[in-house]
């Protein structure tokens, strides 16, 4: 054997089994080497074949690339030319653009329609309706502002009907006509406490109610431009009858021999006060009386954009927050308006027989019930804000959900090792687990809807027990393991 091999295979041996010499740097193979690499070298063997079959294949196939790159750029596949692409799995998920605009048009018009529906509805649940209306005006009988007006007022008109000087100075001596004017003022400053003391007494609770029931007839003139035999409603004002008090202080006055005020005749409408005046409400008649015909339809269309722009959006629980955003902002604009208007009124009423502080107490009270439902409306937006936010993906709300529930698995866990078994009312509740909480939603909403004037109060209790109630229903299903056999879906994380 040579050392460069030739002569070692020899011209017998054959080509398989001429011995492969070691690389240099490389020990020489062993049995135990060799038949840990036999799996190894069959593989690349195999690999090798196939590779070889596909060069072939190749080869026999004309050049690919040629053929395209001779392509003219019209036949190109994103030419015009060419069949269009199918859609792919993003494509068909993406919404269509005119939803989105939909559902913006809709929040926006539920952001301009809820302080509307919100004035129409105070206007005839508080003003148009009798009883309401008398209810909300009752308490100025014992307001001290509003008790000096009526009494000054009353004398003013009281006196100007009768010339008490005039009636002193021919009863009096020539040398006392001096005196006629002190007397009559004096006169004038006894009925004018004499005006008061019925005014400021039990019994003014009753005739103001009285004179106000039977006002009201001018309200809903004054609001609507109704034509109303014997109501005036060109200036936009609402006056009230105190001819009974007049009886009550001329009585008075004759049980201590002061006649003065015998020839004043106290037939109805002698003697009123006017107790609400504006020259815009009377321009602004038409306008009102068209959304007073709207009272059913206000409301309906307002819940109506809700519907539409949660139905249209694609990413609903957005929506929903941008709902309760806008809601609450809207009742935030509402309740600065009315103090800018607050304020602008009392500057425009504001009058000797009309002072401020009593002008302040009858706005004050007529519209304290919008002013209320628009501060229950606010908390109302705000929840509903703060429930969407609170099911978003937001760092924080995941965090409180996640703690939400450790809170009720730790419970339901330790109620587990004392034994507690709810029997078939578990399986039930853990069984019907969404519906209930649906159920409960549902309820709390038609709870808030049909209270009358809840408040802000009532809002927060409604929030109070919802959430109480839902403890309840999620703790119960968390804790009934039901036997095998009962089906019960499987509820998703909160988290």
């Amino acid at each position: 054997m040579t050392d460069d091999g030739t002569a070692a295979g020899g011209a017998g041996t054959p080509p398989d089994k001429i011995e492969p010499k070691p690389e240099e740097g490389r020990p020489a193979a062993t049995p135990a080497t060799e038949a840990a690499t036999a799996p190894l070298d069959t593989a690349a063997a195999a690999d090798t074949a196939r590779l070889d079959t596909t060069a072939g294949a190749t080869a026999e196939m004309p050049s690919a690339t040629a053929d395209t790159v001779a392509l003219p750029a019209a036949e190109s596949p994103s030419g015009a030319g060419s069949p269009p692409a199918a859609k792919t799995a993003d494509d068909q998920r993406r919404p269509a653009r005119w939803r989105g605009i939909v559902a913006v048009v809709l929040i926006v018009l539920a952001t301009l329609l809820a302080p509307l529906t919100l004035a129409v509805l105070w206007m005839n649940h508080d003003l148009l309706n009798t009883d309401n209306y008398v209810a909300a005006v009752a308490p100025l009988s014992s307001n001290p502002a509003l008790q000096g007006a009526v009494a000054q007022n009353l004398t003013n008109e009281l006196w100007a009907k009768v010339n008490v000087q005039q009636q002193l100075a021919g009863v009096l001596p020539s040398w006392a006509q001096i005196f006629s004017a002190p007397l009559s003022n004096q006169l004038k400053s006894y009925t004018y406490q004499g005006v008061h003391a019925v005014v400021s007494s039990k019994a003014f609770g009753k005739v103001w109610e009285v004179a106000n029931r039977r006002a009201h007839t001018q309200v809903s003139a004054a609001l609507l431009g109704k034509k109303v035999a014997g109501v005036d409603t060109a200036k936009g004002q609402v006056s009230v009858d105190f001819a009974p008090v007049v009886d009550q202080v001329k009585s008075a006055l004759d049980g201590k021999g002061i006649h003065v005020l015998d020839p004043v005749a106290t037939t109805p409408g002698s003697a009123t006060f006017v107790i609400f005046r504006s020259a815009t409400l009377a321009k602004a008649q038409k306008t009102i009386n068209f959304f007073h015909k709207l009272t059913v339809a206000l409301p309906l269309l307002l819940l109506a954009a809700w519907a539409g722009a949660i139905a249209a959006s694609w990413r609903r629980r957005r929506t929903v927050l941008q709902l309760g955003f806008t809601l609450a902002l809207a009742m935030a604009v509402t309740l600065v308006g009315y103090h800018l208007g607050r304020g602008a009124y009392l500057n425009a009423v504001s009058s000797p027989q009309l002072p401020r502080d009593a002008a302040a107490a009858i706005f004050d009270a007529l519209l304290v019930g919008v002013l209320a439902a628009a501060r229950t409306v606010f908390v109302v937006g705000l929840v509903i804000w703060l429930g969407a936010l609170l099911a978003g993906p937001g760092g924080w709300a995941v965090w409180v959900r996640r703690a939400v529930a450790g809170i009720f698995q730790t419970a339901g866990t330790a109620a587990e090792q004392k034994g507690l078994d709810l029997g078939p009312v578990g399986l039930w509740v853990a069984r019907h687990h969404r519906p209930l909480q649906i159920a409960g939603l549902l309820i709390a909403a038609a709870v808030l809807v049909f209270w009358g004037t809840p408040g802000v109060a009532g809002v927060l209790w409604i929030v109070v027990g919802l959430l109480v109630y839902l403890a309840i229903v999620e703790f119960v299903g968390r804790l009934t393991r039901p036997a095998v056999g009962d089906a019960v879906a499987p509820r998703a994380d909160a988290s």
